[in-house]
């Protein structure tokens, strides 16, 4: 049976004991951990790698927002549990699982856990079949490189050719070649990226992490936890309840609250 660790972060105790009493029952929990504010659960997340993190959003210190939003990719699932309605937009902006308004009832809370440890167990199955496509293809032949969407000639490093100039993604018996000047914007989808080009949407076995560390930061910005975008198509920008951007095929992508003024600041440059 998979077993879950559950940190469960407020700064109000009596917030806190209600979600952990609620929580620690569950047979598949094996462990909750508590923390009482941002800098707390930024260590303890560190420390024990917990699965699914229950997450207040207006504490002292670092809020949850920001929290959420500096945890690596692959890190725990988040719900959020707040007496803020207005923070669901950003909240969902870094990839949270839930949004839990207080006073919340026990089927509410258990719903979210439902669907957290869900999650938890999507993102375990696609490591495991991950862990078993590398060692099956160990010895990756150029072929096969093309069909994962990286060609070998976009891997070499030198100085004038240190980030990738095109994707090779195979389409059944074709091969499409996508330029990076053609990509709009990619956002993560658990262990895949879905990048979105002028010529379609095309889903690549990548981490987010992984992809943006192969693109010219000078093009390419990551706006949230989930999503980068090319600057050279960022069309107009809109600031509501937060930035948005506005891009060329006419999404439009939020900006999460800690990356705002860097991101504002590249667009401003262009």
């Amino acid at each position: 049976m998979m077993k879950f660790r559950v940190l469960v972060v407020d700064d109000e105790p009596l917030a806190r004991a209600s979600v952990v009493s609620l929580v620690r029952p569950d047979a598949d929990v094996d462990a909750v951990d508590e923390c009482s504010d941002g800098l707390a659960a930024r260590e303890a997340i560190e420390r024990q790698h917990p699965d699914i993190v229950f997450l207040d959003i207006e504490m002292p210190g670092v809020d949850g927002l920001q929290l959420a939003d500096r945890l690596p990719p692959g890190g725990p699932v988040v719900v959020f549990t707040t007496a803020y309605s207005q923070y669901a937009m950003q909240a969902f902006d870094v990839a949270a699982t839930d949004y839990v308004l207080k006073p919340f009832s026990r089927e509410r809370l258990l719903e979210s856990l439902a669907r957290a440890k869900r999650r938890v167990r999507e993102r375990r199955l696609g490591e495991l079949a991950s862990e078993i496509a590398v060692r099956l293809k160990a010895d990756t032949t150029d072929e096969e490189a093309v069909a994962s969407g990286f060609s070998r000639t976009n891997e070499g490093r030198t100085n004038d050719s240190q980030y990738l100039k095109r994707l090779s993604l195979k389409q059944g018996e074709r091969t499409l070649v996508v330029s990076v000047d053609e990509i709009i914007w990619v956002e993560a989808q658990d262990y895949c990226v879905m990048v979105h080009s002028t010529r379609g949407r095309h889903l690549l076995r990548a981490s987010l992490a992984s992809f943006e560390s192969r693109l010219d930061p000078a093009r390419f910005v990551r706006v949230h936890r989930a999503a980068m975008v090319n600057v050279a198509h960022v069309r107009e920008t809109a600031d509501g309840d937060g930035l948005v951007l506005k891009l060329s095929n006419g999404a439009e992508v939020g900006v999460s609250r800690a990356r705002r003024q860097h991101v504002a600041a590249r667009i401003s440059s262009r």
